[in-house]
């Protein structure tokens, strides 16, 4: 039983770790450190070419209010290359884009679909501009997003800057709740993970990039802003957080799309510690420090949340471990609960927050699986819109 009582408090603290010690260690220490960074930004300094490089596959219902939002964007227009990449799209996407072609906006379209990645680099290829931003299709810029990104340029130790991810609420949406809640806290980790040094990784829907530091993604990578998140951080530049370079998004309308993602970008993530083993294992860096504590123990903790409830069920001789199981029974059972009344009512947050919980460890699960399997998915499965 003594060890069975180990894996418990093991399984159980590294969860902790990574859902609240490590995010409240680097908030502080980011409060009580200065960023010599911030010192080297030049507020007034001349403005670089930029290219807005956009992903799109079969998104005719939002690309011409992408565009219409990027064309608005506070930005010298003579300094400003927009492209929009629909590669593989076989709806009208690409004739909606070429009705811009008299505002300077460049439309790349093959036939064939070979993944978001492809589509980076096909864009980045006939970019033009010193500092690459990527985005989706389905995300709109705040007015003032590209010059906050690009203010951090003035710094020569900055490679990349991404921005914030924020939620459009809407009740018709069934991830909108979930999704803002983990963004907010996801935004505060990054903040502090920027002061510090680096973020674990860019977000490929608001990510600035200096052309120059570009490496094209390898075939078959999933996690696009990852792979460029690395690559730059390896080549000794710092990949930072800009709050005030807003993306807005509609949540999924279902929740089992934000599962999909979920498992996705999972299994990604399995593919980037696989790739980058030899710099992670044993950790070479502080960035790698940081990126095993919030990034792998969070894929991980579906595996640590089974381990506390199988010992827990093999401890039950213990008031204190009957005690314990109660309460897992107890989340478990309203986790269930909400997810089976999530479309007939407005479920409150006690219900929301532990049905939301369950359901995305459940996807990293699967991802896990998926990456074990060796099953990838280059291509993404499209969210309704």
């Amino acid at each position: 039983m003594y060890f069975i009582e180990i894996i418990f408090w093991i399984s159980a603290l590294l969860f902790l770790f990574n859902y609240f010690v490590y995010p409240l260690l680097v908030i502080f220490l980011s409060k009580v450190t200065h960023d010599d960074h911030l010192d080297n930004i030049e507020e007034h300094a001349d403005l670089p070419d930029v290219s807005l490089i956009i992903a799109a596959y079969n998104e005719e219902k939002v690309i011409k209010k992408k565009i219409e939002n990027s064309l608005q964007l506070n930005y010298p227009k003579d300094k400003l290359q927009i492209m929009v990449v629909s590669d593989g799209s076989d709806d009208s996407t690409p004739d909606i884009v070429k009705t811009f072609t008299d505002q300077n906006v460049i439309s790349l379209h093959e036939p064939e679909r070979n993944g978001k990645s492809a589509a980076l680099n096909r864009g980045v290829e006939q970019s033009t501009g010193k500092i690459l931003v990527f985005s989706d299709a389905n995300n709109d810029f705040s007015d003032n997003a590209l010059i906050n990104l690009i203010k951090h340029f003035t710094d020569p130790n900055i490679g990349a800057v991404t921005g914030a991810k924020h939620i459009y609420t809407g009740e018709d949406r069934e991830a909108a709740q979930g999704d803002g809640l983990y963004w907010k806290y996801e935004s505060a980790i990054k903040k502090a993970e920027s002061h510090l040094g680096s973020i674990t990784s860019g977000d490929g829907e608001i990510f600035a990039v200096r052309k120059s530091l570009y490496i094209p993604i390898e075939k078959g990578y999933i996690n696009d802003d990852a792979f460029i998140t690395f690559n730059i951080v390896k080549a000794g530049y710092r990949v930072l957080y800009e709050p005030d370079a807003g993306s807005y998004e509609d949540a999924s309308k279902d929740l089992i799309d934000d599962f999909h993602v979920k498992v996705r970008m999972t299994a990604g993530g399995y593919q980037t510690l696989k790739h980058e083993r030899s710099y992670l294992l044993p950790p070479q860096s502080m960035f790698a420090v940081a990126f095993l504590s919030h990034k792998l123990l969070r894929w991980l903790a579906p595996h640590f949340l089974l381990l506390i409830f199988i010992t827990n069920l093999l401890l039950l001789g213990d008031s204190f471990y009957q005690l314990t199981f109660v309460l897992q029974l107890a989340f478990y059972g309203i986790s269930y609960y909400g997810w089976k009344q999530r479309k007939s009512s407005i479920l409150p947050s006690a219900i929301y927050i532990p049905m939301y919980f369950s359901l995305m460890n459940t996807a990293l699960f699967f991802g896990f699986m998926r990456h074990l399997k060796g099953q990838q998915q280059v291509q993404w499965r499209k969210a309704e819109r």
